[in-house]
Formats: C-alpha cells, structure tokens, sequence
C-alpha cells in the first residue's frame, strides 16, 4: 500500500509538472504556416488532457483491486511520459523533438499494460488515449517545425507539400489501424478533433483537404462501431443478462 500511494503522489507531482510546463513555462513560439499545424481551437484538446489524467491520478481505487495492480505494473513510466512531456514544452527544437519521443515511447508502454491487464476499469485507458493522440499530432508536426527553422524546402527530392501529404495519409491509416486493432473510439474522437483542425486551418492543398475529409468520414464510421460493439459487449456481461 507504501508502494501504490508513492506512486500515485508521484503521479500526482508529474502532472503538475506538465501542466505548469505547458501553461506558465512554455517556452514562446511562433506559429509557423505550416500544413500540418491544425487551428487554433485545436489546444482546447489540452484542456482535456489535463482534466481527465487529474482525475486519473487523484480518483480512488481502494474498492478496484485490479486497478490497483495496474497502478503498480505501470510504475514509473506515467511519471516519465509527463515529465518530458513538460520539458518538451520548454525546451525548443531539435531538443523538444527529443523530449516528445521519450515522453510518446513511455506513454505507449503505459497503453500496453493498461490494454492488457485484466479486469481493469474502462476508464482507467480513456484519458490515456486522449494523451496518446495528443503527443501522436506533435510529434507529426515537430519535424515539419524544425525542417522549416532549418530553412529546409525539399527533402530527400520531395517538397514540403509531398512530405506533408504523405504524412497526412500515414497518419489517417495509422489511426485507423489503431483504432481497429485496440477496439479504441476516445482515441478515434482525438483524431477527429485533429483532422478537423487541418481543415479549418486554411493551409491545406485540394488534395490534403481530401485526404483531410475521407480520414474524418472513414474514423467516425470506425468509432461508431467500436463504440456499438464495445456497447453489445457490456450488455452481455451485464448482471442482467447473465441472470437471465
């Protein structure tokens, strides 16, 4: 119990740390015109972040034991996920580019264990979904960021506009897949946010723009029934139905 409530304070202390970070330390940037840099009502999404992961790690899970055993088996690698995110936030590139990857390869290790443990709570992987996809969009737009401060047109003999494109459709399949392996709609709902950021951003090419739509179109469908399935599911392991 010394262990769970050590962890849960150290929890606690990294999430204050990365909000802190993001809201009063973050380091002043500009935003670039960049195509893959959504809207700005986008970082509403932060607010969701930061609301649902303090509830995360402040909700009590003395009545769920394997919630218990899940906090135990993630240790560390929350704490470590937050903190570099934090010091992605005040750090510039190409060092928040490093921060961000640490802080995307931890956070997917914590959605691992939570994916595969048994008997854990359904909302103990919601607000780690919210998170993934979150750090999933920065790190899409980071390397944009840092090739456009480095002045870079072309790479590999490939425009800006063929890279972003490219990256824009691996995206939108990446997610996808995700959504459909991990049976995942919060993190489906994250991407939609994004996607409808790209559009209302201005910046997109005709083709990004159809990419854009066709991801948004083809991710509510997925969600939708994930969501319905995960939902027949619950009704059948329902009290109810079992007893009847």
């Amino acid at each position: 119990m010394q262990y769970l409530t050590f962890l849960r304070l150290m929890n606690v202390g990294a999430f204050l740390f990365a909000m802190l970070a993001r809201v009063v330390w973050q380091q002043p940037m500009t935003i670039l015109k960049l195509p893959l840099v959504p809207a700005p009502f986008f970082d509403a999404i932060a607010g969701v972040v930061f609301t649902t992961l303090l509830i995360w790690c402040i909700r009590p899970v003395r009545a769920f034991p394997a919630d218990r055993e899940l906090i135990e088996d993630i240790g560390g690698w929350l704490a470590l996920s937050l903190v570099t995110l934090g010091i992605s936030s005040m750090s510039g590139p190409p060092w928040e580019l490093v921060s961000t990857t640490i802080s995307f390869i931890s956070l997917c290790l914590v959605y691992m264990k939570i994916q595969h443990h048994p008997r854990r709570s359904p909302w103990m992987r919601s607000p780690v979904s919210v998170l993934l996809a979150w750090i999933s969009t920065m790190l899409l737009i980071l390397p944009f960021r840092i090739l456009s401060d480095f002045q870079f047109t072309s790479l590999f003999s490939l425009s800006e506009r063929q890279w972003s494109t490219s990256a824009l459709a691996l995206a939108v399949i990446g997610g996808l897949l995700f959504i459909a392996i991990h049976s995942d709609w919060v993190f489906g709902l994250a991407l939609i946010w994004y996607l409808a950021g790209l559009l209302f951003n201005e910046r997109l090419i005709l083709l990004q723009q159809i990419v854009a739509g066709i991801g948004i179109m083809c991710v509510l469908l997925l969600c939708y029934y994930v969501f319905q399935k995960r939902q027949r599911l619950f009704r059948q392991h329902s009290p109810k139905s079992s007893s009847s």
